[in-house]
C-alpha cells in the first residue's frame, strides 16, 4: 500500500473513544490520585501491553483490558485536527462507540444531555429545540434557524427541523459552547454541533457491525455498517443503516387505539477516493424516511376538568384526541468533501445539497374536542459551498482562510380549521364556530462570507488566536394568508378540508404581505493562551456573534408581521484545561459572561382583544455561569465522566411590542440554574477472555421554562428533576459480541419535556395546557456483532 495520507483514517482515537468531558467533586478527584498510587505497577505493565498492542496487527491472546491513560482526543473544532484537550474553548466531544454501547442516537437531541449546561427537548424525532448557555429558538417555522449551528459532515444544515434524525456509525460527535461565528459560520451565537460519521478505511477485510434492539413499547432498532477497500489502494466504501420501528407507548382514550408510533429509516453511503498520493475526495449520501402515527401530547388541567365538561386523564401514558395526528417526513443529502495537499498548504472544498419535505396533520387543541386541526405541506433545499486553505497548524504561525456560500429555498402551505359538528368524530359538547385559514409561504435566503483564522506561537507557552468573518446575507418572502369572515366556513369536500374551502373570506386574519433586506455582519474573536505546564493550560477568549435578522412569517394578524433585527452576543470566557495523575485525569473547567443585545425571542399571547403570538427582539439581556468537567480512570477498570452547569440569565430590558408589557428580570427559556451529570462503567475481565460491563449515569436539571411569558403559570414550566439510568453488558473475547440489558429512567420519574397554553379563542375560559411527558421507566435489551 502507497505511503499517501488517508485523512480520513486520522480520526481514529488514541487510545480511547471516550468523551473528554466531565467535573468531579474534590473527594473523588483525591480517590482518584489515591487508587493511581496504589496500581502504579499495574499501570506501567498495562501502558507497556497497550502500546505493543497498539503497534501490531497481531490479536491479542487474552482480553483487552480498559486502558491505563485517558489518551488524547483528536477533533476539528477549529477545523483542523488537534488535540481537545488543546483547544482554547468548551467543548465536549462524544465517541461513537460509547453511544452506540449506552444506545444514545434514536434522535440527534439526545446528545445535549451529555453536556453541560445544555439541553435539546423534542417531540419524538422531529425537530430537537437547540439549547446552549440559555441560547436558542423555540421557533417552530421553517425559515426560522436556530442559533445552535448544527453540522453533517462539515455540512451546515439551516432547517432546524431536518437536525433530529438519528445519529449511528459514528466516529464522534463535538458540541462547541460559546459563538462560533468566525470558523463555523452564521447561526452559531449560541455553539455549533459538528456530527463525524465514521468514514471508510483501506482495510484488507470487510469490517463493520449489525446491531438489533428491543425495548418497551415495541420500540424495535436494527442497525449496522459494513465497509473496506473497493479498489486496491484507491477507492474505499462504507455503507451504513439505521431503521427504529416503535408501536407507541399511548393509549387514545377516545378511540382505543395505540399512539405515538414511529418508523424512522436512514441510510448512508460513502466512498473514499485516493486520487494521488497529495489528493482525495470523499463522497457522502444519505436518505431519511420519517413517519409517526397519533398524537403523544395531552390538555392537562389544575382543577381536574379543563373546557366543556371534559375531564382528561392523570395518567401519562394516556392521549385523547379526535382529529388525525401523522407526520411523513423525506430528507436527503449528498456532498463531495476534497483534500488537496498543496506543498505545505491543504485545500479544502466541501459542496452540498441537502432537502426536506414534511406533510403533517395535527390536533392542535390535543383533545377530543373540536376545537382545531391543522394541515402542513412544506419543503426546503439548501446548497452550499465552501473552500479552506490552511497552513501546517505546527508552525510558529499558522492560518487558515476560507469562502462560503449558502442558499436555501423554503416553500410551504399550511391551513388549520374547525369543522362542523356532526362531519367529524368529536366529543359531546364542542361548542366552537366553524373556522378556517390558510397560508402560502415562500422564503428564499442566499449568503455569501469570507473568513479567516491565525495563530502566533509568540514562545512555546504563549500563543494568541485571533479570527474574523464577513457575512452578507439577503433573505425575501412572499406571505398570503386567508381566513374565514367570522362564523361562517364551508367545504366542498370536508375529506380535504385543508384544500377544499370555499367559504367566505375575510377579517383581520386575512392579509398578504412581501418584504426582503439585505444584512451585513462582522464577526470576530480573540484567544490568548498561556501554557503553564505541559498539562495545564489556561486561555481568555473574547467572541462576538450575530445571529442573521428575519421575518414572523407564523404571523395570524398583521400587528405580527415583524421584521427582526440580528441579535448580537459578545461573549467574555475564561478557561483551564489540565490532565493529571499520568493521564488518568482531565479537569477542565471554565467562567464566562454574555452581553446580548436584539435577542430574538417567541412571544405566546399578548393583553389584546385577540392573543397574538410574536417573533420579536429584546433589546438587552444577559448570562453568566460555568462549567465544570471531569474525566477519570481511578482504576483501569474503572471509568468516570461528570460535569457540572451553573447557569443566570435575565431578559434586562423586555417590553412586548403592542403595548404587551413589561417583562424585565423573566428568565431565558430552557436555562435551568444548576444542572449536573455523573456516569461511569465498570468492567470485570472474565477468565475465558470475555468481560461483563456494567453502566450507569444520572443526570439533574434544575427548574426551567419552556416560554419567555408568562413565566408565572406553573403548567408552563418543569421543576428539577433527576433520571437516571442502568445497563450491563456481556462481551465476549476482543469484544467481538456484546450482549446488553439496559433500564432507562430507572426511578419512573414523571416529568415534563414540553408544554404549550391551550389552544383557545378570546375569552373563553380554560383552566389548563398542553403537556408532552416524558417517557417513563423503560427496560430494553440488545445485541451487536462486530466484524
Amino acid at each position: 500500500m502507497p505511503s499517501h495520507k488517508k485523512p480520513y483514517q486520522s480520526f481514529i482515537r488514541k487510545p480511547i473513544t471516550h468523551a473528554v468531558i466531565s467535573a468531579l467533586t474534590g473527594s473523588l478527584i483525591i480517590g482518584v490520585a489515591y487508587a493511581a498510587d496504589e496500581q502504579e505497577k499495574t499501570t506501567n505493565s498495562a501502558e507497556t501491553q497497550t502500546n505493543a498492542q497498539e503497534n501490531s496487527n497481531i490479536t491479542p491472546a487474552q482480553p483487552k483490558e480498559i486502558e491505563s491513560s485517558l489518551g488524547s482526543v483528536v477533533v476539528t473544532a477549529q477545523r483542523r485536527e488537534e488535540n481537545a484537550q488543546e483547544v482554547p474553548t468548551a467543548i465536549s466531544v462524544l465517541g461513537g462507540e460509547e453511544l452506540q454501547q449506552r444506545g444514545i442516537g434514536r434522535s440527534a437531541s439526545e446528545i445535549l444531555n451529555n453536556v453541560p449546561n445544555s439541553s435539546a427537548g423534542t417531540i419524538q424525532n422531529g425537530r430537537p429545540r437547540w439549547w446552549i448557555r440559555g441560547v436558542g429558538a423555540g421557533q417552530q417555522q421553517l425559515d426560522f434557524p436556530n442559533p445552535i449551528g448544527f453540522y453533517i459532515d462539515d455540512v451546515f444544515i439551516s432547517n432546524a427541523s431536518a437536525t433530529g434524525l438519528p445519529i449511528f456509525d459514528l466516529e464522534r460527535v463535538e458540541v462547541l459552547r460559546g459563538p462560533q461565528g468566525t470558523l463555523w459560520g452564521k447561526n452559531t451565537t449560541g455553539g455549533a454541533i459538528n456530527i463525524v460519521s465514521k468514514k471508510p478505511t483501506f482495510s484488507e477485510t470487510p469490517e463493520g457491525y449489525a446491531k438489533v434492539d428491543y425495548g418497551s413499547f415495541g420500540d424495535k432498532v436494527i442497525q449496522g455498517a459494513v465497509g473496506g477497500t473497493i479498489v486496491d489502494e484507491r477507492i474505499a466504501g462504507r455503507i451504513s443503516f439505521y431503521n427504529q420501528d416503535l408501536d407507541g407507548r399511548f393509549t387514545n382514550q377516545f378511540n382505543g387505539k395505540t399512539s405515538g408510533g414511529v418508523e424512522d429509516s436512514v441510510i448512508r453511503g460513502q466512498l473514499l477516493f485516493a486520487l494521488t498520493p497529495d489528493l482525495d475526495a470523499l463522497l457522502n449520501v444519505y436518505h431519511r424516511k420519517y413517519k409517526t402515527d397519533g398524537n403523544v401530547g395531552t390538555v392537562y388541567s389544575r382543577t381536574g376538568e379543563f373546557r366543556n365538561g371534559y375531564r382528561p386523564s392523570r395518567n401519562i401514558n394516556h392521549v385523547s384526541s379526535n382529529a388525525e395526528e401523522s407526520n411523513d417526513v423525506t430528507q436527503n443529502g449528498i456532498s463531495l468533501n476534497v483534500n488537496w495537499q498543496l506543498g505545505k498548504l491543504t485545500l479544502t472544498s466541501i459542496t452540498a445539497y441537502a432537502d426536506y419535505k414534511t406533510e403533517a396533520f395535527t390536533d392542535t387543541d390535543n383533545s377530543p374536542l373540536e376545537i382545531g386541526r391543522g394541515y402542513t405541506d412544506a419543503k426546503s433545499k439548501q446548497w452550499t459551498q465552501e473552500f479552506r486553505l490552511a497552513s501546517p497548524r505546527e508552525d510558529r504561525w499558522n492560518w487558515l482562510t476560507g469562502f462560503f456560500y449558502f442558499k436555501e429555498d423554503i416553500d410551504s402551505f399550511t391551513a388549520a380549521a374547525r369543522l362542523p359538528n356532526g362531519t367529524v368524530p368529536q366529543l359531546a359538547g364542542s361548542s366552537q364556530p366553524v373556522s378556517f385559514n390558510s397560508t402560502d409561504l415562500s422564503h428564499h435566503t442566499e449568503s455569501y462570507a469570507i473568513f479567516g483564522s491565525t495563530t502566533y506561537n509568540f514562545t512555546d507557552k504563549f500563543d494568541t488566536t485571533l479570527g474574523a468573518r464577513w457575512t452578507t446575507e439577503e433573505k425575501e418572502y412572499n406571505l398570503n394568508r386567508l381566513n374565514n369572515t367570522t362564523g361562517t366556513a364551508s367545504w366542498s369536500d370536508l375529506g380535504s378540508w385543508w384544500s377544499s374551502y370555499n367559504g367566505g373570506i375575510g377579517g383581520t386574519g386575512t392579509f398578504t404581505d412581501a418584504r426582503s433586506k439585505r444584512w451585513n455582519a462582522f464577526t470576530y474573536d480573540i484567544t490568548p493562551q498561556y501554557k503553564i505546564t505541559e498539562t495545564d493550560r489556561v486561555y481568555f477568549k473574547f467572541s462576538r456573534g450575530i445571529k442573521s435578522g428575519g421575518y414572523n412569517t407564523a404571523a395570524a394578524n398583521p400587528l405580527a408581521l415583524n421584521t427582526l433585527k440580528p441579535e448580537e452576543l459578545n461573549a467574555y470566557e475564561i478557561g483551564y484545561k489540565s490532565e493529571w495523575l499520568n493521564g488518568r485525569l482531565n479537569f477542565n473547567a471554565n467562567a464566562f459572561y454574555y452581553d446580548y443585545s436584539n435577542v430574538q425571542v417567541n412571544v405566546v399571547g399578548t393583553n389584546l382583544a385577540v392573543p397574538i403570538s410574536y417573533l420579536q427582539n429584546v433589546e438587552k439581556a444577559s448570562v453568566k455561569g460555568a462549567e465544570f468537567e471531569v474525566e477519570a480512570l481511578p482504576t483501569n477498570n474503572l471509568h468516570l465522566n461528570a460535569n457540572i452547569g451553573i447557569l443566570k440569565t435575565e431578559f434586562e430590558k423586555f417590553d412586548i411590542q403592542n403595548g404587551g408589557g413589561n417583562h424585565d428580570g423573566n428568565e431565558f427559556v430552557r436555562a435551568p440554574r444548576w444542572s449536573a451529570q455523573l456516569r461511569g462503567t465498570y468492567n470485570i475481565p472474565l477468565a475465558n477472555g470475555s468481560r461483563v460491563l456494567l453502566g450507569a449515569d444520572a443526570r439533574y436539571q434544575g427548574k426551567q421554562y419552556f416560554f419567555v411569558v408568562p413565566q408565572d403559570n406553573d403548567l408552563l414550566n418543569q421543576g428539577a428533576y433527576t433520571l437516571v439510568n442502568a445497563r450491563i453488558s456481556y462481551l465476549t473475547k476482543n469484544d467481538k459480541v456484546e450482549l446488553t440489558g439496559y433500564v432507562n429512567n430507572l426511578f419512573d420519574k414523571e416529568y415534563r419535556y414540553h408544554a404549550l397554553p391551550a389552544s383557545a379563542p378570546a375569552g373563553t375560559a380554560i383552566s389548563g395546557n398542553t403537556v408532552y411527558w416524558g417517557n417513563p421507566r423503560t427496560i430494553g435489551a440488545s445485541l451487536t456483532f462486530r466484524f
